[in-house]
């Protein structure tokens, strides 16, 4: 494996002790874990007052109401406090990596600030791309350096555990030329491209030579190897129409990021079972002089997200930028994604989908949700303590757990522990 310098350095620091004021990864945590008392949100399934939630070597062991604590298990006393899976956040950029450029695995930066201030804000696993990668802005070639994508943990101080996957996604924008002209084309290449792969694998199966495959179908082979699910950034509701037809006749995994036209089609993506990725605070970058206006036959971007989610389609929360922001602009960033789940609440999600929105459905985008998303059995013991409701604006993670360990901890840590806590009465 490659190591540039900073790589090395986040290597060698992973057997140096963490400052006194940072939770510790815990080589001194007890093989068993328990939180009693607390209102517990698993997302899948109803609020458990009162709840306990067991784990054991990094896994979680049971979830329920008033469950037998084990003998000599570390109890946390959750009384007044909630309970919920670690946030999950899609498309975000230099959190938890030295460098953005090149392979994953090879930059990861377990000491990084902004992976401090979104751990302390309960994120706890993140997608993270190349922030120079253009495959979002209509350049269908970025798609070769979708292994600039990865989900990692948020594992302060601990290379450990910390790549799940690398790639994460693949990205295609169909071309900007005009669409009616270039379907044809688009057809014939995911044809060949078929093709292709079944000769390869009737070559493969022989031990034979396998055929030499043309430049230009590349990105097409890589969709339909569907080894991971393809993110497309449509400019139209047509240019949907086309994906979903490809879709169709390919059997590809399709996720639609910023679909703002699309709630007009919803009930026709939830056929299809295609996921949309939704910001509900606008697009970024907005620097309109006269306040938010929309065009005939548009949505206001709060209440996108319900009209997805009300057709059956599953919604993923975007933060309302994907880096952090430390210049001074508050609450518009990938920290407060809680606070997006929170906007899609009152434009008519219900707390339960918002926070499914922030949790498991960004899980299944990106094929981890085997493992996070939720407080169940077998899962991973990625836990959040809150002192409210995730979604209340004055709440506060109090202690974040991954893998069972515990990498945040506020009353030591220097972010926010000198913020008053907001008790109810």
């Amino acid at each position: 494996m490659r190591m540039d310098l900073f790589g090395a350095i986040a290597l060698l620091a992973t057997s140096m002790p963490l400052c006194a004021d940072d939770a510790k990864p815990a080589a001194t945590t007890p093989r068993v874990t328990v939180i009693v008392g607390a209102t517990v949100l698993p997302v899948r399934g109803a609020p458990i007052r009162r709840g306990t939630v067991i784990w054991k070597d990094g896994k979680i062991v049971a979830v329920g109401p008033e469950l037998a604590v084990p003998d000599g298990a570390e109890v946390i006393d959750g009384t007044g406090r909630y309970v919920c899976p670690g946030f999950v956040a899609v498309l975000t950029s230099s959190v938890g990596v030295s460098r953005t450029q090149g392979d994953v695995a090879s930059s990861l930066d377990p000491y990084g600030q902004a992976l401090r201030i979104v751990l302390s804000n309960g994120i706890t696993t993140v997608q993270v791309y190349d922030q120079n990668f253009a495959g979002l802005f209509g350049t269908e070639a970025a798609l070769a350096a979708g292994s600039n994508s990865a989900v990692i943990k948020l594992t302060h101080g601990d290379l450990a555990g910390m790549l799940i996957r690398e790639p994460a996604l693949n990205y295609f924008s169909l071309p900007t030329r005009q669409l009616e002209v270039n379907y044809y084309e688009l057809r014939d290449r995911f044809r060949r491209a078929k093709e292709f792969i079944a000769k390869r694998a009737q070559a493969r199966e022989k031990k034979e030579k396998e055929p030499a495959m043309d430049r230009d179908l590349g990105p097409y082979v890589t969709v339909l190897e569907n080894e991971r699910p393809t993110v497309f950034s449509p400019r139209s509701n047509e240019e949907i129409e086309t994906i979903l037809d490809l879709r169709a006749r390919y059997g590809f995994d399709v996720v639609l990021n910023e679909p703002n036209e699309a709630w007009q089609i919803a009930p026709r993506l939830a056929a299809a079972r295609v996921p949309v990725l939704v910001k509900s605070r606008g697009r970024d970058f907005d620097f309109s002089s006269s306040g938010p206006t929309l065009e005939e036959g548009d949505m206001a971007p709060v209440r996108r997200p319900a009209a997805f989610a009300r057709a059956g389609v599953d919604v993923t929360i975007l933060p309302y930028r994907r880096g952090v922001d430390t210049g001074g602009i508050a609450g518009r960033d990938l920290s407060t994604l809680a606070m997006d789940a929170a906007f899609a609440v009152r434009g008519g999600l219900s707390e339960n989908e918002a926070l499914a929105a922030i949790t498991i459905a960004p899980a299944r985008v990106l094929r981890v949700d085997d493992r996070v998303g939720t407080l169940e059995a077998g899962k991973d013991a990625d836990v959040l303590i809150t002192s409210g409701h995730p979604l209340d604006y004055r709440s506060w993670v109090l202690q974040a757990f991954i893998n069972g360990k515990l990498y945040y901890d506020r009353s030591s840590s220097r972010l926010y522990r000198r913020v008053p806590l907001h008790e109810e009465k």
